[in-house]
């Protein structure tokens, strides 16, 4: 259902927990509640899959659950979505160990684990994910002559200098990196204002609206606004208000 003006986007790192012991469940959710987590549940993996497509989490616990083998599991949720996965798995040999990985698991954790142990593997996961091949490089080109370098904070379409504040800039940075995908207004919000969860969604809006502006006044098709979703760069089109 899409959020009207007056709600607010919550910026926090969501979760998706899923095992058919609601125990293990229990004690993941409050282990990554007490870290800061946004913590979604599921005790079956069809409705993983579910709440994966509805609640967009950043990360995915999963345990062993009744309705489908881990090593299909994994690659069934991967297919929806490519997030980090740390599989909870009493694996007694190394080729267990090595099939569960090579299912697209990230990390694998026994059931006796510590609970700060597990948020301190799921943050190396999140880590990890957010300084791999997803980011920007500097110089590299990006569709329809955007260019934007991190490391310097500049950015620029065809030559042309984007004379960016430091919150738009964050916010290109965060859209740029998936060239053309949609970015969700939760990834944004931590990109502009990280660690906040009460920014206004009109805030992010009037940003994104000068981004593009700028965008668009330098040559390039700006951005374009799914509907109760999140914004992408627009490629081989016109430009257009986000």
């Amino acid at each position: 259902m899409a959020r009207s003006s007056t709600d607010r986007f919550d910026a926090r790192l969501r979760a998706l927990v899923c095992d058919s012991d609601p125990r293990v469940v229990g004690t993941v959710a409050h282990a990554l509640g007490e870290a800061g987590f946004e913590v979604v549940t599921a005790y079956r993996v069809d409705v993983a899959v579910v709440r994966l497509l509805d609640e967009r989490p950043d990360v995915v616990i999963l345990g062993p659950s009744r309705d489908v083998d881990p090593l299909s599991a994994i690659p069934r949720l991967l297919a929806r979505a490519p997030l980090p996965v740390l599989a909870i798995s009493a694996l007694r040999d190394e080729a267990s160990v090595v099939a569960v990985l090579d299912a697209g698991a990230d990390d694998v954790l026994d059931p006796a684990f510590r609970p700060l142990e597990l948020v301190a593997r799921v943050r190396a996961l999140l880590r990890r994910r957010s300084a791999g091949p997803a980011g920007v490089a500097p110089d590299t080109p990006l569709p329809d002559g955007l260019r934007v370098d991190p490391g310097r904070r500049l950015a620029s379409v065809d030559g042309r200098p984007l004379e960016l504040t430091p919150i738009e800039f964050e916010l290109l940075c965060a859209i740029a990196a998936r060239r053309g995908d949609v970015v969700d207004h939760r990834t944004l919000l931590r990109a502009g204002w990280p660690g906040r969860s009460d920014v206004d969604p009109d805030l992010l809006r009037t940003h994104l609206t000068h981004v593009n502006g700028k965008l668009v006044a330098a040559g390039h098709p700006g951005l374009r606004n799914v509907r109760a979703i999140g914004y992408a760069l627009r490629v081989e089109g016109a430009g257009g208000q986000p």
